[in-house]
């Protein structure tokens, strides 16, 4: 089974947080000897992720986990992973697509596999593409991801109202995200519709929305 980012979050990605110090309201008095805490913003932006499986339970046939990011120390853009099966096999995928590549290699490496040690291995293959979605994300959204040889589509159906979401991982950062669970969702690549559907879990949601998302150190 794919080490899977989805299925870790019991929400969703999240916020990096402000380098700054909010001092009392104006005109309030400062309170002597009040500590001062300080986050840097490692990321944040939008982390929608999808999987499918055979089964309930079953093993991950495909999944993607994207990233449209509005602010990060490598700029903007978007950094979508995509992986079939283990990513291992001869006919698997296992792609980032991105405008990005120093952004899709800090997400990698500096994101992505702080909160899984091994989600780059094996590494993925750096695909140029474009990037554009569809729908109302209220009831449904596709996210859009082309290059020259792949076209993939990842939608997501049956959305949730969004719910506010927090993590606290061992890695140190604080993860906070707005959250839309879907129902429903599928994946096609160059047109084709990926086998596998949507199987709830036990506190792990297999299709999402994440936006607001933003990780603090």
């Amino acid at each position: 089974m794919t080490r899977s980012y989805t299925g870790i979050l019991v929400a969703l990605l999240a916020l990096s947080s402000l380098a700054i110090a909010q001092g009392p309201p104006p005109g309030a008095a400062p309170t002597a000897g009040a500590a001062v805490t300080q986050r840097t913003i490692h990321i944040t932006g939008e982390n929608p992720g999808l999987r499918l499986r055979d089964r309930q339970g079953g093993p991950v046939l495909a999944e993607v986990n994207y990233w449209r990011v509005h602010w990060s120390p490598m700029g903007t853009g978007h950094v979508c992973y995509v992986t079939t099966n283990d990513g291992k096999g001869p006919n698997d995928l296992r792609l980032v697509l991105t405008d990005n590549e120093k952004l899709a290699d800090y997400v990698t490496t500096e994101t992505m596999s702080k909160l899984i040690p091994d989600f780059a291995a094996p590494p993925y293959k750096v695909v140029r593409a474009t990037f554009n979605f569809t729908g109302d994300s209220l009831v449904e959204r596709t996210e859009i991801c082309k290059s020259d040889q792949y076209n993939v589509e990842t939608t997501w159906r049956g959305l949730s109202p969004g719910n506010y979401g927090e993590m606290r991982p061992p890695n140190g950062f604080l993860m906070q995200f707005i959250i839309m669970v879907a129902k429903e969702g599928e994946i096609r690549v160059n047109g084709r519709k990926l086998p596998g559907a949507i199987y709830p879990e036990q506190g792990r949601p297999n299709a999402y929305l994440a936006f607001a998302e933003t990780w603090r150190k």
